[in-house]
C-alpha cells in the first residue's frame, strides 16, 4: 500500500522538484563549509585579517554587481541551463582552489579571484533558482516548495560550521573546499536530469538594458511593492547592528563568547522552526502579516539594550528568527505569484540586491554610530528603525489589497493605491523569495 505524503511535503511528489531540492540540499551543505574554511585557509596560507576581509568583500561585491545581469539572463535563457552553468562554474572554482591549497601554492590573490568568480556565479543562481519553481510544480505546491528549500538552507547553516570545524581538525582546509566542489558537481548532475513540466514564456529579445529596465519598471510601477522591498532593506540594515554590537555587549561582563554562542544557537533553532511553520501557514493577507511579524525583529535589539538576562535575550532572538524564516518563504511565494514568470528572475534579482547591499551597510555603520550615540541608544534607535517602517507600510491600500484567493493562490483584490498598467494587468497564469526576499536576511 503506498504511503501517503503529508500535504506540507506535497511538492516532493513532483520528480523535477525532488531533483532540485536534492541538488540544493547537497550544494547548500557543501557551501555552508566555506565561510569558516576560507577564513582559516587564508590565515594558514600566511594571510592577515585584512586579507580575510578583502577576500570576503570581493565575494560580496562580485555577487551584488552581477545580480542585475544574472536576473536578465535567467529570464532570457532556460533557467535549468543557468542553474547547471552556475553549478559547473562553482565546482571548477572551488576545485582549483582546493588543488592550490593541497600544493601549498595558494596566494591571497588566488583566493580573491576564485571567490569573486564564485560570488558572480551565485548572482546568476539566486534569481534563476527562485524563478524556476513555477516551471516545476503547480501553484498549490509553491509555498511548501519554498518552505522546504528555506528549511534546508537553515539546517545546513547549523550543520555546515560544525562539519567544517571537524574537517579542519582532522585535515587541511583544502579538504573542506574540495567537498564543496564535489557538492556542486553532484548538484550539476541532478539538475541536468530535471525535466521541466513546462517552459515559462520568454519576452521578445531586445537590448540588455531594455530587459533590465522592463524588469525593474514592473516593480517600480507597483509602488506599494517597491515600498515593501525598501522596508525590508531597512530591516536588514538595522538587524545588522545586532550582529555587530551583540558580541560587544556580551563580552562586556555578560557571558562573553559562550553567551553569544548560546544566542546564535537559539536563533538557528528558531530559523528551523520558522521553516517548519512555513510548510503549513498560509496567511490570508501575506504582506500585512509579514510586515506585522517583522516588528518582532525589535526584540533582539531592544533586549540587548538593558541588557536583559541571557535566557530572555536568547528567547527573543529565537522568536525573531522564527519570524525571519517564516516571513522569507511567504514573501518568496507572494513575489512568485504577483509577477509574470517571464520577468520573475529580474524582480528577484532586485529584491536580493537590496538585501545584500543593506546588511553590509549596517555592519559598517554599527560601530561608528554606537561610538557617537552610545551603545544603549544605538540599539534602541535600531529597534525603532526596524519596527516603524513595517508598521506604517501596513497602512498602504496596495499592501492590504494583496490577498489569498479562494483557490489558494495570491492576487490583488480591489483597487491598489495606484492604477498603473502593470497593476491592472493580469497576474502570472501560474504562480509559485529570500533569505536569498528574500525578505529578512541572516548572515
Amino acid at each position: 500500500m503506498p504511503i501517503s505524503m503529508p500535504k506540507s511535503l506535497s511538492a516532493l511528489r513532483e520528480r523535477p522538484y525532488q531533483l532540485l531540492w536534492t541538488a540544493r540540499s547537497i550544494s547548500a551543505l557543501g557551501n555552508a563549509l566555506i565561510p569558516v574554511t576560507v577564513v582559516f585557509a587564508i590565515l594558514r596560507s600566511g594571510g592577515s585579517a585584512l586579507d580575510v576581509g578583502t577576500v570576503l568583500t570581493c565575494h560580496a561585491v562580485g555577487q551584488v554587481a552581477m545580480l542585475p545581469v544574472g536576473g536578465v539572463w535567467a529570464d532570457r535563457l532556460s533557467r535549468k541551463l543557468v542553474l547547471m552553468a552556475t553549478d559547473a562554474i562553482q565546482a571548477v572554482c572551488y576545485g582549483l582552489l582546493a588543488v592550490m591549497i593541497f600544493l601549498h601554492q595558494a596566494a591571497v590573490w588566488q583566493f580573491a579571484v576564485t571567490y569573486t568568480i564564485a560570488g558572480m556565479a551565485m548572482a546568476f543562481f539566486t534569481p534563476a533558482s527562485r524563478a524556476v519553481l513555477p516551471e516545476l510544480i503547480g501553484s498549490e505546491h509553491l509555498q511548501p516548495a519554498n518552505a522546504l528549500l528555506g528549511l534546508t538552507d537553515s539546517t545546513t547553516k547549523v550543520l555546515g560550521p560544525a562539519l567544517a570545524a571537524l574537517l579542519l581538525a582532522v585535515s587541511s582546509p583544502g579538504t573542506a573546499i574540495l567537498v564543496n566542489a564535489v557538492s556542486f558537481l553532484l548538484s550539476f548532475v541532478l539538475v541536468s536530469r530535471m525535466h521541466l513540466h513546462r517552459q515559462a514564456q520568454r519576452s521578445e529579445k531586445q537590448h540588455f538594458f531594455a530587459d533590465l529596465r522592463d524588469g525593474w519598471q514592473a516593480v517600480a510601477e507597483r509602488r506599494w511593492y517597491l515600498a515593501n522591498l525598501l522596508c525590508w532593506g531597512v530591516w536588514n540594515f538595522a538587524i545588522a547592528f545586532f550582529f555587530v554590537l551583540g558580541p560587544v555587549v556580551m563580552q562586556d561582563g555578560h557571558g562573553g563568547a559562550t553567551a553569544w554562542s548560546v544566542i546564535m544557537i537559539t536563533g538557528s533553532v528558531g530559523s528551523i522552526v520558522g521553516g517548519l511553520a512555513a510548510l503549513h501557514y498560509r496567511p490570508r493577507r501575506p504582506l500585512v502579516v509579514t510586515n506585522a511579524a517583522a516588528m518582532l525583529g525589535i526584540l533582539p535589539l531592544a533586549l540587548l539594550a538593558p541588557p536583559a538576562p541571557l535566557f530572555v535575550i536568547a528567547l527573543g532572538v529565537a522568536v525573531a528568527f522564527v519570524m525571519t524564516s517564516l516571513v522569507g518563504e511567504v514573501l518568496a511565494t507572494t513575489q512568485q505569484q504577483l509577477f509574470p514568470e517571464e520577468i520573475l528572475a529580474r524582480v528577484s534579482s532586485l529584491d536580493w540586491m537590496i538585501s545584500l547591499i543593506a546588511m553590509p551597510a549596517g555592519y559598517a555603520a554599527a560601530a561608528p554610530v554606537a561610538h557617537f550615540l552610545g551603545m544603549r541608544t544605538t540599539l534602541l534607535v535600531a529597534a525603532a528603525v526596524i519596527g516603524t517602517p513595517c508598521l506604517l507600510l501596513n497602512l498602504s491600500p496596495g499592501v492590504r489589497s494583496v490577498q489569498r484567493l479562494p483557490d489558494g493562490t495570491i492576487g490583488i483584490v480591489g483597487e491598489p493605491e495606484t492604477t498603473t498598467p502593470a497593476e491592472t494587468a493580469p497576474l502570472a497564469s501560474t504562480v509559485p523569495v529570500p533569505t536569498e526576499t528574500p525578505g529578512p536576511s541572516t548572515p
